[in-house]
Formats: structure tokens, sequence, C-alpha cells
């Protein structure tokens, strides 16, 4: 058996195996940490969204309450003030606009759209119990 005695390019063939390892490990990490601001993005926008989708509806109850007075309100006093509601309620660069608010039994059904300044919008349906 003979002994190759040339290595005088094997210390490029290393080298350029090292940066091409480099490149890839450092691309897929770019990915990932690309995933990872998305996800987090849309995360912060999904509960800025759900926060809102809160305030809304205890400004609604609030709002029902003050103009309720101490003794409470009729149910047909209740009807006319869920169509004087104050609609939209802008909330930083979020806009939460309410259907007109029906009356069930015992509850009073609310849809929100929330939309931002990029056009997404989010549509949920919450219900305000009536205590009597």
């Amino acid at each position: 058996m003979s002994k190759i005695n040339n290595e005088k390019g094997a210390a490029l063939v290393l080298v350029l195996w090292i940066i091409v390892l480099f490149v890839v490990l450092g691309t897929i990490l770019f990915a990932q940490l690309l995933t990872t601001s998305k996800q987090m993005v849309k995360q912060e926008e999904a509960a800025a969204e759900t926060d809102i989708i809160n305030m809304s509806v205890v400004y609604v109850s609030t709002y029902l309450k003050q103009q309720g007075g101490e003794d409470g309100i009729t149910e047909k006093e209740l009807t006319s003030l869920l169509h004087t509601v104050p609609n939209p309620i802008i909330i930083d660069e979020y806009t939460a606009t309410l259907s007109k608010p029906e009356l069930e039994e015992s509850q009073i059904k609310l849809t929100i759209t929330v939309s931002d300044e990029k056009g997404n919008e989010r549509t949920e349906v919450e219900y305000i119990p009536i205590s009597k």
C-alpha cells in the first residue's frame, strides 16, 4: 500500500467545508428567528384584540349601569338604551365596532368587530349578564 504524501490542498477543502457548514447553520438559525418573531407579533396582536373586546364589554356594561340610575332599568328602558350605546370605540390603532346589541332572556348579546390599521378584522360574540 502506498501512502499519499501530497496533502497541499487538504486545508482548502477543509476550510470550504467549514464555511458551507457555517452558512447552512446560519441560514437555519435566521429562519427560526424570523418565524419566532412573526409568531410573537401575531400573539401580541391577538392579545391586544382580546383585551379590546373585553374592554368593550366592560364599557357597554358600565354605560348601561350609569344610565340606569339607582333603581335599575326596566326592560323597555334597557331596549331603548341599547340603541344609544356609543359606537365605534377607538383604542390606539384598533377600532371596535359594536353591532346593535340584542336583548335575550337574561343577557345582552353583543357582537364586536375589532379591526386595525392594516385591515385585519376579528369578530366575536360576547354576552353581558343582566341581574335583577
